[in-house]
């Protein structure tokens, strides 16, 4: 082929487990793992951004971590790791850069590149989740058959930095947590290929689209067009992106820096929307935290409530962060190459499901809170009666004074009841602020306040929409 591969860059996304919002303190920490490069606007630079969103936004501060030997399939190539911290989404970013191998690879070994990287990011990824006690069961065969067909590993390393990282960033006084942290990552590849401008559309070029070997790449891949920038065309179809750099011409390795920066935030705003799609915010099971009252259940979802609409806020709002149209053409490019878009639709309707069953609980208290109110006048009102008791007994007639004795201790024996139905009520709501279900009773099953009260609240169901696939 007349393309040459220039390199291969592979953002890999993990959930750091909340936002943080100053990242000040955490850098000689952080310093301790590798060099640390805060993501600070350049005055020639503040022309492509707003200012208003640089004063309110903790900088993207990055983490160099070296370079190292490692062996993908039946070549080793020289593999700069350097993690990305996206502090305003909570997202963490391990991002690999496989430099063009000498000598220079075959085109089958590049098409076969993506199935290779996947098996050896198999093994990293899925003893990372077996640590995190979250691997799925149905996957134990899987990894069974990896690890018996890979004896030596390549030396593939992503998941290890992620532990470090996020217990630091955990640690700090700045950090805000999440009711969960998502324990699945997210990889996409970004091939680099350079040559003449006239070879853009050869084969190799749809096999990587397509992440297949070159005999199955017939026809166009599934991609919405190429974005056309000075020295330099992407195309993507999402999960495998394409650039290729046009010798001769200036300006294309710039263009092609401005391009995989923009890739790695957009990337990370796919990435927050599925942590969301993935981690139901309704699920009793699915949150971590104490508090296990209705009050309590309510205030922990309006705290998530407000984490994920302020986080949405971000995604895919190309101008609020930016003001250059060259830039907002690449991040609109992206957003709608990565399908930004019908992501961020899931997440909206979680949120909107989310502010449903919080509004449900809110009636459900209100209710509650009526009831009690009534029993409380009830006993007042039995309260004030029973004061009459001793000047009834005054009466010189023994009839009067049996009927007066027997309708007091009808009295005693009604409030008694009311003060135990008042402690159930409190059982009751406790219980539903664990895990609010629709329950079936029988006929006799319930008392009759029970029934009356289950007739005016309907009792909400938190449960949220079955999960899909983990990525």
């Amino acid at each position: 082929m007349s393309l040459d591969i220039d390199h291969i860059y592979v953002p890999v996304k993990f959930d750091l487990g909340g936002t943080v919002q100053d990242m000040e303190p955490v850098i000689p920490l952080l310093a301790r793992l590798g060099a640390v490069t805060v993501d600070v606007v350049e005055h020639e630079e503040t022309r492509a951004y707003n200012i208003s969103y640089l004063a309110t936004h903790p900088p993207v501060l990055q983490l160099s971590l070296g370079t190292s030997a490692v062996r993908i399939g039946r070549t080793t190539w020289d593999t700069s790791t350097q993690v990305v911290i996206y502090p305003a989404l909570g997202v963490l970013s391990v991002d690999l850069r496989f430099a063009a191998p000498e000598p220079p690879v075959s085109t089958e070994d590049i098409c076969r590149f993506y199935d290779d990287l996947v098996h050896e990011n198999t093994l990293d990824y899925f003893r990372y989740l077996r640590d995190l006690d979250t691997f799925p069961s149905n996957l134990a065969g899987h990894l069974r058959t990896v690890e018996a067909e890979t004896p030596e590993p390549g030396g593939l390393t992503v998941s290890a930095y992620v532990q470090a990282i996020r217990g630091i960033l955990q640690g700090s006084a700045g950090f805000e947590p999440r009711e969960r942290c998502y324990p699945f990552q997210n990889m996409r590849q970004f091939f680099v290929l350079r040559g003449p401008e006239q070879d853009e559309g050869e084969p190799v070029v749809e096999s990587l689209l397509r992440l297949a070997t070159l005999p199955e790449a017939t026809g166009a891949a599934s991609d919405d067009g190429p974005l056309r920038l000075r020295g330099l065309v992407v195309r993507t179809t999402g999960w495998s992106t394409v650039a290729v750099l046009h010798d001769g011409v200036e300006g294309g390795t710039a263009a092609l820096r401005l391009v995989q920066d923009m890739y790695g935030q957009i990337h990370a705003q796919w990435f927050f929307c599925q942590l969301w799609v993935g981690v139901d915010p309704n699920d009793r099971d699915e949150l971590v935290g104490p508090g296990h009252s209705l009050g309590a259940r309510i205030t922990q979802l309006a705290r998530v409530q407000l984490q994920l609409a302020r986080g949405l806020a971000e995604v895919g709002n190309v101008d609020l962060m930016y003001r250059d149209p060259v830039r907002i053409a690449v991040a609109t490019f992206l957003i709608e190459g990565l399908r930004v878009t019908r992501h961020l639709a899931a997440a909206r309707q979680r949120l909107e499901l989310l502010r449903s069953n919080l509004s449900q609980l809110f009636g459900l208290q209100t209710a509650l809170f009526q009831q009690r109110l009534q029993w409380l006048f009830s006993i007042t009102a039995v309260a004030g009666v029973a004061a009459l008791l001793p000047e009834m007994l005054q009466v010189n007639s023994m009839s009067w004074r049996i009927v007066t004795v027997a309708l007091f201790g009808t009295l005693a024996v009604f409030c008694w009841l009311l003060i135990r139905l008042l402690g159930r009520a409190g059982l009751t709501a406790e219980r539903a602020g664990q895990r609010p279900t629709r329950t079936r009773t029988t006929r006799w099953g319930a008392p009759g306040w029970m029934r009356r009260l289950r007739r005016r609240v309907e009792w909400p169901t938190v449960r949220g929409v079955r999960r899909g696939p983990l990525d």
